[in-house]
């Protein structure tokens, strides 16, 4: 992909988009949450068309419409989320800090595919932290919700607390 291209999609990173970690329950992970990344891009419905050619450029993710009159392109996934992040780590401005944090985030939970209960705490201790990056409010869960979990399910050590 062309230098300019990917400083386009940037710009539209910085501008009409967000880069979000979130903590999702699951009961089919072994610590009851999923720890989950998503790229986004935002636009009104009429123009939708250049969510369809951000897609076409990056060849990932879904674009779909919202019952609010925008459309929205969502790149899920620990793997495409990083593909994406490091082509436009170079030309990112205003979401800087967001892309880094993120890439270091996603390489360090890739790296550890069977984390300890604390490891995972951990990471979600950084969840928390990265969510205080962006403009939005608190996620529904949080580090003290998956925490009161594992402890519920004894993986705490409870003189760890």
């Amino acid at each position: 992909m062309r230098d300019t291209t990917l400083a386009y999609i940037a710009g539209f990173l910085d501008g009409d988009g967000s880069v979000m970690f979130q903590l999702k329950p699951r009961s089919d992970y072994a610590y009851g949450f999923q720890i989950k990344v998503t790229l986004a891009f935002y636009q009104k419905k009429s123009n939708r068309f250049i969510l369809e050619w951000l897609k076409d450029n990056l060849k990932v993710g879904t674009v779909r419409d919202r019952n609010d009159g925008m459309s929205e392109y969502d790149i899920e996934g620990f793997m495409p989320a990083r593909q994406v992040l490091a082509l436009l780590e170079p030309y990112v401005i205003l979401k800087r800090e967001q892309v880094e944090t993120a890439l270091r985030l996603i390489r360090e939970i890739t790296s550890q595919p069977n984390p300890s209960p604390e490891e995972f705490l951990d990471w979600c201790a950084k969840v928390e932290s990265f969510q205080a990056l962006n403009y939005t409010k608190k996620g529904k869960h949080t580090l003290a919700s998956v925490q009161a979990f594992l402890a519920g399910k004894g993986y705490l050590d409870p003189r760890n607390d």
